[in-house]
């Protein structure tokens, strides 16, 4: 202090501080744009990624695109929306009721999670499902689901779980069980409201309506795989992730109706004579009924049949495929 100050201003400032001259109190730092960090919250304490949880809602949002769209009978897009960590209170206050709340288990794995499908998205599901056109103006009623839309709602989470199994099934073995549903928040106390939880949400696109829907689980369940779910690390490369999915996807294809005809012959005549065709007019065809004919699937040129009878009904009997490469079918088309 010697070095700074002389003793003389050293015992001027005393004086001043004991006279209460000088202001020993620090001021007050402005608390503009400062916001408190809470030690103790496990949300600020474990707020991570999760890629292996990510690529697995990737998965699973492919499969669901496919089983969706079969069981409601509509094209239908879906698409992850990430992670988010969150506490089981601050998620739960915000679900309006009625909400399709379905607690769920997935062993080994310890702890309960949920399936969330918002309110809005469960009453479009039920209205493609019992054959409405659908709009993007849904209405949501405020009551509780009827028993017949409990049952079309048990299906579809039947199906979700099935396919986040089969999504799992690249990292670890589950075994997902439902074990009750509820339609308000308020009801479902499955943790403490400081927990911290998972969310990962989906949204589902079909024909003009966009819904959503979530499913929440404790940080405890994912903590015997967290490693794993933290490198990313899932045992398979894109190519065995996607196996299942593409599987799924032709059986579907393979059970798919396509249009079938059968072309007799083609010829060309004058407009004029075109316009001047009548009812029982004849069109002479450059074939006999021991020529082959054109068998189109879905207007491909695929097969050579000859007519004939069968059972009493009249019928094609394929003779030999049409072999055309690309060039060759789009001028025979044309």
């Amino acid at each position: 202090m010697s070095d700074i100050l002389s003793q003389d201003e050293v015992d001027a400032l005393l004086q001043g501080v004991e006279e209460g001259e000088v202001n020993t109190e620090p001021e007050k730092a402005p608390s503009e744009g400062i916001q408190p960090f809470d030690l103790t919250s496990q949300a600020q304490i474990i707020q991570s990624s999760l890629p292996g949880l990510e690529s697995i809602n990737e998965h699973f949002s492919k499969i669901q695109r496919v089983s969706i769209s079969n069981f409601i009978n509509q094209i239908i897009k879906i698409n992850p929306e990430g992670i988010k960590f969150t506490k089981y209170g601050e998620f739960m206050q915000f679900l309006p009721v009625p909400s399709s709340i379905n607690i769920i288990e997935l062993k080994p794995l310890p702890g309960k999670g949920l399936v969330v499908f918002e309110a809005g998205l469960v009453f479009a599901i039920l209205e493609f499902f019992f054959g409405s056109p659908g709009s993007s103006e849904i209405k949501t009623e405020n009551r509780p689901f009827t028993a017949l839309e409990q049952r079309v709602i048990a299906r579809l989470l039947d199906i979700c779980l099935n396919d986040y199994k089969n999504a799992w099934a690249q990292l670890s073995e589950i075994n997902p069980v439902c074990l009750g549903s509820e339609t308000n928040p308020n009801y479902v106390n499955i943790l403490n409201a400081s927990d911290v939880v998972i969310k990962s949400s989906f949204s589902i696109e079909f024909g003009e309506f966009v819904g959503k829907f979530h499913i929440v689980l404790p940080n405890v369940m994912l903590e015997p795989v967290k490693e794993q779910l933290n490198s990313g690390a899932l045992g398979n490369d894109r190519a065995s992730e996607d196996s299942q999915w593409e599987r799924k996807l032709l059986n579907n294809l393979y059970n798919t109706y396509v249009g079938i005809s059968v072309e007799i012959d083609r010829i060309e005549l004058p407009v004029r004579d075109i316009l001047n065709l009548q009812t029982g007019d004849i069109i002479a065809l450059g074939k006999s009924m021991t020529d082959e004919f054109t068998l189109r699937v879905e207007g491909v040129e695929k097969f050579y049949c000859l007519p004939g009878y069968h059972h009493g009904s009249q019928a094609v009997k394929i003779t030999r495929p049409i072999e055309l490469n690309g060039m060759e079918r789009s001028e025979k088309n044309g």
